[in-house]
């Protein structure tokens, strides 16, 4: 079930106590409307009534999608730098409520999912979209490493993302956007046949696949980004 708490947090322009519904799950499956505001960018928005500044908290919560495969641990982008200890708790809840330590009817559920831990909101719509559009996030990862060899105007490694924003005729959607205000620049249209090239010649791909596929944390940049 997706379970909230009301909290009160500070407006970041006026500092006006602000309540707020703060996410502590969702679960997709029973509130599809959930998944549909992270997509869009509303889920945990909300305007201060005294100066009408419109803030997104910066996530912490359980995402599940039983539907659809997936258990996302999704963690502040403050807490980038840790990303190992991060993904270790993630494994560490996943195992208690639908691993090992869980019931034999939870440990079924369990076998369906796919564990994984991400920090922000782009990198959360990223999986969500990577799923809804039949790409392993495995090879997603692969496949823009590929991609930026082939241009000449990669940004510097720092606060923007290399991340999937959309598809465009089947074709997957790239953008570098920053986590803390969600902006986007530079989109690149990513030709889906390079997907299947990759699946197809993963022998040939096997060192960046190990690379990527460490753990819980299937991110190529999560060693580049800065923490904020």
């Amino acid at each position: 079930m997706s379970i909230f708490r009301t909290v009160e947090l500070p407006c970041p322009a006026c500092e006006t106590p602000v309540e707020f519904e703060l996410v502590h799950s969702v679960s997709a499956d029973r509130r599809p409307d959930l998944r549909d505001a992270i997509l869009d960018g509303t889920f945990q928005r909300q305007a201060c009534p005294a100066c009408k500044t419109t803030f997104r908290v910066d996530p912490e919560f359980t995402y599940m999608d039983i539907g659809r495969g997936q258990y996302i641990g999704v963690w502040p982008v403050s807490r980038r730098g840790e990303w190992r200890r991060c993904a270790d708790k993630t494994r560490e809840v996943f195992e208690q409520t639908l691993g090992d330590g869980a019931t034999a009817e939870a440990q079924s559920l369990g076998r369906k999912l796919a564990p994984r831990a991400v920090f922000g909101w782009p990198a959360l719509g990223e999986k969500i979209l990577a799923r809804q559009a039949g790409i392993d996030d495995r090879t997603l990862e692969v496949a823009k490493m590929a991609v930026l060899r082939t241009r000449d105007d990669v940004p510097l490694p720092g606060e923007q993302e290399f991340r999937l924003v959309g598809e465009l005729e089947g074709d997957p959607v790239l953008a570098w956007v920053r986590a803390d205000s969600e902006r986007r620049q530079d989109a690149v249209r990513m030709p889906r046949a390079l997907i299947g090239e990759i699946e197809a010649e993963r022998e040939h791909w096997s060192q960046a696949f190990d690379d990527v596929a460490e753990g819980l944390v299937v991110d190529f940049q999560r060693e580049m980004l800065a923490v904020t």
